[in-house]
């Protein structure tokens, strides 16, 4: 068994964008009625944070252009609106005007110099930009504003995550959520740190993430992928098993069900049902058929695991997992 484990193709992380449309499928109707609300509110009104709101909703469902409109109309009723300026930077950020956001959140702090918000968002900026040294400079003054600021310790925590440096990285993020118990982002940063760790904390921490978004299915596929990589196979393929029926035709979830059941489970049948699943999905999906060679190769099918075998070399010639295998049962 352990030349099976040595030579399967490991599971991935759930496809974001699915679990986005699932969620964004679930609050489009309640996003759509409060628009339609606040349409109502709008028409010959002069209330430009009805507009920032409006805003907001349509930035939420990707409407960059509507989302545009609303702020200038904000913005030309009240140009020092520090909320419509935020939303403005973070329409820059969905067009990658790089320039533009830098200029209006520059702006933000020359009207409200005591709001951290777009301190933050500076910071962010100066670390997607490379600059580690300004983000950490404008969390400095943040903080020196305002101490109680879950997002500048949790941006913190994100810098040091990028150092490699979780002692510093955990210290924030609880810091972060200490400050804001309804903050996910630090509780499900938490929850990666110590699943890295193979410690158990982290199956406490996806549990509380998902206490605080029951409806996020990529939380729950976390989880399980945690608990079948540290010894909990069962639990994970009853995760698996509730994020099909959630997540109806996700490969991902079908192929770590056949990944489950052929390396921990050591169900053959199984996991070559559920590789037969996937690749009726993505056929090219190399990884998938792969693995239902192996299926085959450890139930004894030699002649089935070399055509699969032989059917991977022939569109992609040099894989070395698959000549590996064909030395391993004899070409």
């Amino acid at each position: 068994m352990a030349t099976c484990a040595l030579m399967v193709v490991s599971c991935s992380n759930v496809n974001e964008g699915d679990n986005t449309k699932v969620k964004q499928q679930e609050s489009v109707e309640n996003q759509t009625d409060a628009r339609e609300e606040l349409r109502m509110v709008i028409t010959d009104s002069l209330n430009a944070d009805a507009y920032v709101q409006r805003a907001r909703l349509y930035m939420s469902e990707e409407h960059v252009g509507d989302a545009m409109r609303d702020i200038n109309t904000a913005l030309s009723l009240d140009g020092d609106n520090i909320d419509a300026l935020l939303v403005l930077a973070d329409i820059y950020y969905a067009l990658g005007d790089e320039d533009n956001i830098m200029l209006t959140l520059n702006k933000a702090t020359e009207v409200a110099p005591y709001d951290t918000r777009p301190i933050i968002k500076l910071s962010e900026l100066s670390f997607i930009q490379g600059n580690v040294r300004m983000a950490d400079a404008y969390l400095d003054k943040a903080l020196q504003i305002n101490k109680i600021n879950p997002q500048a310790y949790f941006m913190r925590g994100v810098i040091s995550m990028s150092k490699n440096d979780t002692v510093q990285a955990l210290k924030n993020f609880n810091l972060a959520r200490n400050q804001d118990d309804s903050f996910f982002d630090p509780v499900i940063q938490i929850a990666a740190i110590y699943a890295a760790q193979h410690d158990d904390l982290a199956v406490d921490f996806y549990d509380l993430a998902i206490s605080m978004q029951p409806d996020n299915w990529g939380v729950y596929y976390e989880k399980a992928m945690y608990l079948q990589d540290n010894g909990k196979p069962e639990e994970a393929l009853s995760i698996y098993d509730t994020l099909n029926v959630k997540m109806p035709g996700n490969f991902d979830v079908i192929y770590n069900k056949g990944y489950v059941s052929l390396v921990y489970m050591l169900d053959y049948d199984k996991a070559i049902g559920y590789f037969n699943q996937a690749l009726a999905l993505k056929p090219d999906a190399v990884n998938a058929l792969l693995n239902k060679g192996v299926a085959y190769e450890q139930k004894g099918d030699f002649i089935e695991a070399k055509s699969i075998y032989l059917q991977i070399l022939r569109d992609n010639p040099n894989y070395q997992l698959a000549i590996d295998a064909l030395h391993r049962i004899g070409d």
